[in-house]
Order: structure tokens, then sequence, then C-alpha cells
């Protein structure tokens, strides 16, 4: 009997054994990763044990001796927010004759520290340490890479046991990602670079966007195009926050959370500061309005808190007031209905962003598996709402462009018709300031008693008779300088009535006797000129007599009475070796020498008298 119970206590030591080292058998086998089986860059998933540390006072050696490891909901990799350091291990076995290199990558770029601990199983118990510090320079990490990233050596035949310990930070409760991805290190390299062109590529497109919009707000001076510009280069800033490049390219030395807080905080303000000028909130729906910049309010308030050492508060200032992005989409809609031009675009454009900013909270929060497709849904979603916007930037500029030719076009027709009678009344002004323009160019020109050419107008003729005979090759000018004989007297016998009658009379009696070619002027009281050209001196001669016997033998009507004058004539011929004053002067001369020998003759210059030019 005692024997019988012995051996049934036996058999049940067995059997709890059994089950024992069964279970643990298992248990190694779910969290071992069989790298020749192995998909590259496949996620962790739940092939590992992990263990919190609310104490924060667990070390490497710690761990390794624990036996109360959890394992994870099945398919589970987020486990929401928290600030307490997660302890986390799984093996990599390597039944390949040949050595690995592996990358095992972070999921998300947002982690404070990292430690990542790796021996060879069976080996001398010593583990290989790195470490992953976010606010540290990049340089410092053990894989250059935008997320964190760490290189394990896995032996031929072999495991490697791998514990990583997790710390989101504590500054405020971020997302925490359990699982790892794993590479092999020629694939992980490849692959990185075709996903951070990509990124870069994705990049350059926003703040091309924005620069465009950019140039446009120059040549409208339209502050919408202001806002959007602020709008494209602020979510282009949180892109590449998000996606790791602003700690990894931009600010390599030194880059903290609260600055991805603050970008955020920058890409709300301007965001809803657009939004409410594209859709003219404030004269549709200004309760709206109110609301609106109430929000602008809180998050300004967020920055400020940001600011001054609480980026948790801003936290959730920003998790509340991102809810109402979704509510712009119907606003949009509203907007369309009140005539604004493209908001129906806009709603569309905002669907995808919402779209993309839902599913990427919920990756987050462990409502959706963590794959490359999801991660990338918010980047792409920004992407297309990004290039949706700016069409719809563009296509405002059109529709601007298109009203200012329309309005310009009716300005036109109404310039048109203002023109068409402004021209007409300028025609008759222009003509009649052409009339007037050339009776006093005439008046300044001629003799108001005579009517004949004045002073003036007798020296610019006669130089240009000069110029003229200075080209021909036998010149031949006769100057004339006559005055009537005894014409004070004249004037003061029969009033100076009289001596203009016959100043008049005594201009028509020359006039009439000469050519019109010839120059005959009035020089000022009673002294007349006359300058011919291409006559022969005997005819120039002949002609003087003539003009002294027509004014000798005209007789002047005045009240009633009939008076006779005479006149002088002193004649010169022009010498190329002359100028006009030197020929002025030979002609004055004779006509003093007519003057003197009794008056009513003409006097000629003699040649020898010509004065030569100095």
């Amino acid at each position: 009997m005692w024997q019988r119970r012995i051996n049934h206590f036996l058999s049940l030591v067995f059997s709890v054994l059994f089950i024992t080292f069964s279970v643990s058998g298992l248990v190694s086998a779910e969290t071992t990763i069989d790298l020749s089986q192995w998909e590259n860059g496949g996620s962790t998933v739940d092939k590992f044990h992990f263990i919190d540390d609310p104490s924060y006072q667990l070390t490497i050696d710690d761990v390794v001796s624990l036996a109360d490891w959890q394992r994870p909901e099945k398919g589970v990799v987020n486990r929401g927010f928290s600030t307490i350091p997660t302890w986390i291990s799984f093996r990599l076995s390597n039944p390949e004759s040949v050595s690995k290199k592996i990358i095992v990558e972070y999921v998300e770029p947002s982690a404070e520290t990292i430690d990542f601990y790796s021996r060879l199983k069976g080996g001398d118990g010593t583990f290989s340490h790195q470490r992953f510090v976010y606010t540290q320079p990049t340089d410092t990490r053990p894989v250059s890479f935008y997320r964190p990233a760490f290189s394990v050596d896995v032996p031929p035949n072999s495991e490697v046991e791998v514990y990583y310990r997790l710390f989101q930070g504590s500054d405020f409760p971020m997302h925490k990602f359990d699982s790892m991805r794993i590479w092999e290190e020629s694939d992980f390299y490849h692959s990185t670079h075709v996903e951070l062109s990509l990124l870069v590529i994705l990049l350059c497109v926003e703040i091309a966007m924005g620069l465009s919009t950019l140039l446009a707000y120059f040549a409208t001076k339209d502050r919408l195009y202001l806002y959007y510009t602020a709008f494209a280069f602020s979510a282009a800033s949180l892109f590449a926050a998000f996606s790791g490049l602003w700690s990894y390219l931009i600010a390599s030395q030194h880059y903290e959370l609260w600055m991805v807080v603050l970008q955020i905080n920058i890409c709300q303000l301007v965001a809803i500061l657009f939004v409410r000028h594209f859709l003219n909130v404030p004269g549709h729906l200004p309760r709206v309005d109110k609301v609106m910049l109430a929000v602008v309010a809180v998050v300004a308030v967020g920055v400020v808190l940001n600011l001054f050492g609480k980026p948790y508060l801003s936290r959730i200032i920003i998790d509340f007031t991102a809810i109402g992005a979704f509510f712009l989409i119907p606003l949009g809609i509203y907007a369309h209905k009140k005539k604004v031009p493209h908001a129906l675009l806009f709603s569309g454009s905002w669907v995808f962003f919402a779209i993309g900013m839902a599913l990427a909270s919920a990756r987050l929060r462990g409502y959706i598996a963590d794959s490359a497709f999801a991660e990338w849904l918010i980047y792409f979603g920004g992407l297309i709402e990004v290039i949706l916007l700016t069409t719809v930037m563009i296509l405002r500029f059109r529709h601007m462009q298109r009203e200012k030719q329309r309005i310009e076009e009716k300005h036109w027709k109404y310039l048109e018709n203002a023109a068409h009678v402004l021209e007409e009344r300028v025609k008759e002004q222009t003509k009649q300031l052409y009339e007037a323009k050339a009776l006093a160019e005439k008046e300044a020109r001629t003799d108001l008693l005579t009517g004949l050419p004045n002073r003036r107008s007798f020296f610019e003729g006669a130089q240009q008779f000069i110029e003229r005979a200075k080209r021909n090759t036998s010149p031949s000018v006769h100057l004339l300088m006559i005055d009537i004989d005894h014409f004070k007297k004249v004037n003061d016998t029969h009033s100076h009535a009289c001596g203009d009658a016959v100043l008049r009379h005594v201009g028509k009696v020359l006039n009439q006797s000469l050519r019109k070619t010839d120059l005959l002027s009035r020089l000022g009281g009673e002294e007349f000129a006359v300058i011919m050209e291409n006559t022969p001196e005997e005819a120039a001669q002949s002609m003087t007599e003539r003009l002294l016997s027509a004014v000798e033998d005209s007789d002047i009507e005045f009240e009633d009475q009939f008076i006779r004058v005479t006149i002088s004539v002193g004649m010169a011929t022009w010498h190329p070796t002359q100028n006009l004053d030197q020929l002025l002067q030979s002609a004055d001369h004779a006509l003093y020498q007519a003057k003197r020998e009794g008056r009513n003759r003409v006097v000629y210059a003699p040649k020898e008298s010509e004065v030569p030019l100095a």
C-alpha cells in the first residue's frame, strides 16, 4: 500500500515536471525567431515576452533572473501610452551554417531611451550593450538611422538572446510599441535608403508647394496665400518630425520631444487661420468664427505651456483640439453652398487628411496592426491633402486672375467709351490749340501794323539765305536796307495815325513790287529790309530802282488828303567771306550815305568796303 502511494506520488511529480518543461519549451519556442524562415523587415508582433518596471530600478542582471514574464495579447504590438519602462525579450535563431549580420529596428523614432542587450545562448553570459538616446547627436546612435536600430551578429547554428529596455520618457505619456523589425543588414540598408529617398522627396514636394503659394502671395498680395504658405511649411516641418528626418538630418545634434509638440501647435494654429480665411468663416458663420478664434487662443496657450516646460498639458490640448479637424469637412460643404470658390475641393482634400490622421491615431493606440503601410498612411494622407490644397490655391489664383481680367475688360470698355468722348473733346481742343498756336507764332513773327514779317522773322530767314548761298557754287544774295524819308515830319505834321497809314502803304507797295521768293520785313519804325537770292547784281539793282520809283509814284490818301513819300535805299551784295552782321553793316552804311546825299535814291555798297570774316 505504501509502495503504491509512493509510485503514485512519483508519477505526479514526473507529470508536473513534464508539463513544466513542456510549457517552458513552448514559451521558449514562441519567443524564438528562426532567421532562416524570417521575412526581412517583418515585425516581431507577439513573438516576445515582456515585463514592466514601475520601480525604474531593474538591471539586465535582474531581469534575466525573473520568472514572471508576461505574454502579449495575440496581435497586439502597442499597449497605449505609458511612462513606465518595459523590458522585452526574444531570441534570434540561426540554424544555417553561415553567420548572419542582423539589424533590429524599433518601429517608431520617438523613444527617449532604448538599452539593447544581446548575448550568445550558452556562452560566457556577458551581454553586449548598445544604447539609443533620442536627445543625443545622431552620430552617437548604434546604427546611423532616423529610427532606433541595433546591430546583432548571430553565428551559424546558434541562438542569441535579446533583451531591451524601452523607455518612452517621463515628460508625458507616449505610445509604446513593444515590437521590433528584424532585418538582414544588406536588406536593411537597401530598404532604408529607398525609404529615406521617398521621405526626402515627399518633404521637398511639400516645401515646393509652400514656395509656389509664397510666389502667388507676392504676385497677388492676398493674405490667404501667406496663411497657406505658413501651413504648408509647418506641415512639412511636422512631417519631418514624425518621420524622424528632423532629428536625423536637420537638428542632428540636439532634438527633444517637446519640439515635436511645438511643431504640432504651430501647424494647428496656421491651419485654423488658413481655413478661417479660405472659407470666409467670419462672413458666413460669425458664431463658428468665434469658436475658431477661441480654439486659436487655446492652442496659443498650449504653445506657452510647452515653452514653459509643460509639454504634457500642451499635448492634452492638442489631442482635444485635433477633434475639430473633422468638423472642417461639413464646414467646407456649407461654404460651398455659400458660393465660396473651390470650397468643395477643400472639403475633399481635408477628408484625406482626416482619414490619414484617424488611421495613424489608430495605429499609435494599437487598434490596427503595425506595418509599413499603416506607418505611411499619415504621410501620404498629409501629402495628398497638401497637393490638393495647393491645387485649390492655384485654382483660386486662376479664378482671381480671370475675375481680374473680367473687371479689367469691363473697365476697359468703360474707358474706351469715355476715351472716345474725351478723344472728340481733345481733338476739338487740340484743333483750337493748334489754331491759337499758329496764330501766336504768326503774331510772334509778323509786324502787326503792316502784316509783313517782323525783325525776328527777317533775321531767321536772312540767315537761311546765307546758309544756302554758302552751298551754291555761284552765290548771289543781295540785301536792301530801306528807310522812309522824313517820316518824323509826317508824324509831326499829320499825326501818328497818318504815319501808320504811310507805313502800311509803303509796305504794300514794296511787297507788290517784289518776287514771292524775296523776303521783305519791317525791322522797326520806318525801316524795312529786303533780301533776295539767285539774282544777278544788275537785275537786283534794276529791281531796287523800281522799288524807289514805285513808292515815289504812289499817293497815300488819308482823311481826304493825298500824301506822297519817298524812300532811301542802301544795297549790299553778299560776299562768301561775310556773315549776316557784316552784310547788314554794309547795306546800312550805304543807306546812311543815300540819306546824306539827299534821300530818294539808291546807294550801292562798294565791293572794296566788304568786311572779311574775323
